[in-house]
């Protein structure tokens, strides 16, 4: 064995601390980007109060929801260029709450000339607005394609939303999931398709064969009790009826988890903000809405007279403070207050078929949606405004197309609107500032409303703009609706 001197044992040891020291630099300078995110990260827990929401462990692709697109691959925001105060609260809300956007801009209505409508719209009377606000819509479903994006979400540049909106955002992406991906074990159908009208003629073969089996008792065979059948009093009938199609988030069927998105592989839009919406119903309503195109019966693009059969499924999430209380979940301030809280218990949130929908705050859309969309109301119909045309469609208003069957429309007219979904109360809101014109379409409220803030919204972002600025986190935050359903600073249903 050889033996070394001290002096060339110290020159090695030096020689191994300078190669360590280098190996420390290089791995600092490669990981830095990663050091950077999770710094970012941990600044934003002061506004979002967590990572992830609602205890528990993420899988799959819901973890995305907590990225700066929500999930979405880009977040894109309608903005008229010359309105530069809305752009400019737009980013610092959005840089507030981690997100990242994308500016489509608005059209001028005088640029759009009638030669390039549809040709139904000859004979409707458009408003201006209307056709300005159309073919922004279109453009931004145009670039939807032209990027091959698999999802996006469209957002008006006049909207609010909740400091804590990713803990929500991932809330609804579970109840997304539990509403349209298929079932595991036997039931192999999903969710929405289970609760959809007619239940198909199996369960009658189920029942008939469950009675071939337990025939008539024979002579001194006991006989099993009845069974007791509820007496429901009429004007209870209609909720006794749809809280079987009522299903807890906690409790939903077991399903195959997405690959594609984190709200479902198989969606054609998610309306995540509006003005007013309704629950569907079985049968739906015939009656004509006066504010639809005259019905077309399917023809050249047009509407049908009646809406579609949706799915009646409600899943339900309970125990979300960041829902108002019942007296202030109201689409505007002199609005009658929303059914939600006549018929559910405080703070519950809803996801459901999109139903009477109105107004186009922010939804999401994914490819194959976007070409439905840009097709039915880029080239075949425009003949009101587009919000209302996208709450015709996704009432299955224009289920109709070419080369279809009867029965093949039929089959359409159930199972295809299974594919727009819908939260209420709604995560985003139109925000009113206290300025006298605060749209470019039409003044809500006919023109009366005079107020500041959000509906909807309890720790709303742009009432907290200067708090968020100055470092304020989530626990300092001004509610908006506290009421009685909690506390300033309350996180979404059991957030950590």
């Amino acid at each position: 064995m050889l033996l070394l001197s001290a002096r060339t044992f110290r020159r090695r040891s030096r020689l191994l601390v300078l190669v360590l020291v280098s190996i420390a630099i290089v791995l600092v300078h490669r990981y830095q980007a990663a050091f950077a995110v999770v710094h970012v990260r941990f600044q934003q827990q002061t506004v979002s109060g967590a990572w992830w929401p609602h205890g528990g462990s993420t899988s799959g692709l819901v973890a995305d929801v907590s990225n700066a697109t929500l999930g979405f691959q880009q977040i894109f925001v309608v903005n008229l260029p010359v309105r530069t105060d809305r752009s400019d609260a737009m980013v610092l809300a959005a840089s507030l709450t981690g997100l990242q956007l994308t500016f489509s801009a608005g059209v001028d209505a005088s640029t759009v000339q009638d030669r390039v409508l549809p040709a139904d719209s000859a004979s409707q009377s458009i408003h201006p607005g209307n056709k300005g606000s159309w073919r922004a819509h279109m453009n931004v479903l145009r670039q939807i394609i032209e990027r091959n994006l698999t999802t996006a979400l469209i957002m008006e540049d006049d909207i609010d939303w909740d400091a804590r909106l990713k803990a929500q955002m991932g809330l609804f992406a579970r109840a997304a999931q539990a509403y349209l991906q298929p079932g595991k074990g036997p039931e192999k159908a999903t969710l929405a398709r289970r609760h959809t009208p007619p239940f198909g003629k199996e369960r009658s073969k189920r029942r008939e064969a469950r009675e071939n089996q337990n025939p008539m008792p024979r002579k001194g065979q006991q006989v099993p009790n009845p069974p007791v059948h509820r007496q429901v009093p009429t004007a209870d009938a209609e909720q006794y009826t749809q809280r079987q199609h009522d299903v807890s988030l906690a409790e939903a069927p077991a399903y195959v988890p997405a690959t594609t998105s984190p709200y479902g592989d198989d969606w054609d839009v998610l309306w995540l903000g509006h003005c007013g919406t309704e629950f569907p119903t079985s049968p739906p309503s015939p009656a004509k809405r006066s504010d639809s195109a005259a019905p077309a019966n399917g023809k050249e693009g047009g509407p049908m007279s009646a809406p579609a059969q949706l799915p009646l499924l409600r899943v339900t999430i309970p125990d979300d403070t960041s829902v108002p209380r019942p007296a202030d979940l109201r689409p505007h301030p002199y609005a009658l207050p929303d059914r939600l809280g006549d018929l559910y218990p405080p703070q519950t949130r809803v996801v459901h078929a999109a139903s009477g929908t109105l107004c186009t705050q922010a939804y999401a859309v994914s490819q194959k949606g976007a070409r439905r969309l840009l097709y039915q109301f880029g080239l075949a119909s425009f003949t009101t405004g587009f919000d209302l045309m996208l709450r015709d469609w996704c009432d299955g208003m224009y289920r109709l197309g070419p080369g279809t069957t009867p029965r093949q429309k039929r089959r359409a007219a159930i199972l295809e609107r299974t594919r727009e979904e819908h939260e209420r109360p709604p995560l985003f809101s139109h925000y009113l500032t206290a300025k006298e014109a605060n749209s470019d379409i039409g003044a809500q409220g006919g023109g009366f409303l005079h107020k500041t803030g959000s509906q909807y919204v309890r720790l709303s972002v742009q009432q907290n703009l200067r708090r968020l600025v100055n470092g304020v986190n989530v626990q300092g935050l001004q509610d908006q609706w506290p009421g009685e359903a909690g506390r300033p600073g309350d996180r979404p249903a059991n957030g950590v």
